[in-house]
């Protein structure tokens, strides 16, 4: 099961997933409700990389060559839809994420590299067995940077951006502007899909002034998606 590339709906529409926003479990809902149709590009294609070369385990291909049936009803600009969460909440998950014993911290590819590209490759060495340590290694080294990240895919080319917090509910809406017929029970049910637990004995607590630092760094990603430092306890 092909599970590298940006998913194509039925009927052209194209969901791009932004790394740590629920995006593992929205795969999971289409593809249980039949409504994949194929895939493009990088698994984090954002817009700017869409068409992009990526790099698979038998050579490298161009994303457009694995479209599936889409490939011929693609308008010239199909519906792009993805999903971002709270800044504070997805230094957290990061953090869950990479602190697992089978990941360890290991690099994400080579923001540089055409083909080796990750969306979260910056990233690489800012790993720390403390969060906050963590954090503040991020802030040095790209300060603002779920702002960033989450630009690279909320561009104005983007028809909807909902929230990891409001996912089920953010896809219904999806789906339904698409008039895709769907199971909303299952939706409405189905499973958590790839959520990272904190590691054993390692309690997730901010620093105080950190915490305000991060706010303020991201407070356009905080304005922009209508979020407020209150969200987060």
């Amino acid at each position: 099961m092909r599970v590298s590339m940006a998913v194509v709906l039925r009927g052209g529409a194209i969901f791009l997933h932004v790394p740590k926003t629920g995006g593992n479990w929205v795969t999971a809902v289409l593809r249980r409700n039949d409504l994949v149709d194929g895939y493009i590009g990088h698994k984090h294609a954002n817009v700017d990389r869409l068409l992009a070369p990526v790099a698979t385990r038998s050579g490298r291909v161009l994303g457009r060559l694995d479209l599936g049936r889409s490939h011929r009803r693609l308008k010239p600009k199909p519906f792009i839809f993805c999903f971002v969460r709270h800044p504070l909440r997805w230094y957290e998950s990061w953090f869950n994420y990479m602190s697992h014993p089978s990941r360890r911290w290991c690099d994400w590819g080579n923001e540089r590299d055409l083909f080796d590209w990750h969306p979260n490759a910056v990233l690489n060495g800012c790993g720390s067995p403390d969060f906050n340590t963590f954090v503040r290694n991020v802030v040095k080294k790209r300060p603002g940077y779920v702002t960033e990240l989450f630009n690279s895919y909320a561009q104005p080319q983007i028809d909807f951006v909902g929230k990891q917090e409001n996912l089920r509910l953010d896809l219904i809406t999806v789906l339904e502007t698409l008039a895709l017929d769907f199971d909303q029970d299952l939706l409405l049910t189905h499973e958590e899909v790839g959520v990272s637990p904190p590691p054993v004995g390692q309690p997730l607590e901010w620093d105080s002034r950190l915490r305000e630092e991060v706010l303020g760094l991201e407070n356009v990603a905080m304005l922009r998606h209508g979020y407020s430092p209150s969200d987060v306890p």
